[in-house]
């Protein structure tokens, strides 16, 4: 759970660097709320808050696929967003996994 926490830190940073380094106001409005979002749900893994894994399952999973969609919209470097979309498609695997596993908060 630790290691799902700090997956989830780390897809907190990554949205927040795009924010900090394009501005909020250039269409980057999702990334800062999923830099709150995330950062929300690395404090309730951390703190095994009940139904946590499934909240981190689906954001992410939202996340995921709202980037995917909107990939090629923005005209800027997109190598942040790979590197969201690497830790989001982690995070969903990680969350899986110790759901499967029998970790039900």
């Amino acid at each position: 759970m630790s290691a799902l926490a700090a997956l989830l830190a780390l897809n907190a940073v990554a949205p927040g660097l795009v924010v900090a380094r394009f501005g909020i106001r250039q269409h980057n409005e999702p990334f800062f709320v999923f830099a709150l979002v995330d950062a929300a749900l690395a404090i309730a893994v951390f703190r095994v808050v009940p139904y946590a894994l499934w909240a981190v399952l689906l954001l992410s999973l939202i996340g995921l696929i709202g980037l995917s969609l909107t990939f090629n919209k923005p005209v800027r470097g997109k190598s942040l967003d790979k590197l969201i979309w690497l830790l989001d498609a982690a995070t969903i695997l990680s969350a899986g996994f110790l759901l499967l596993a029998g970790h039900s908060s």
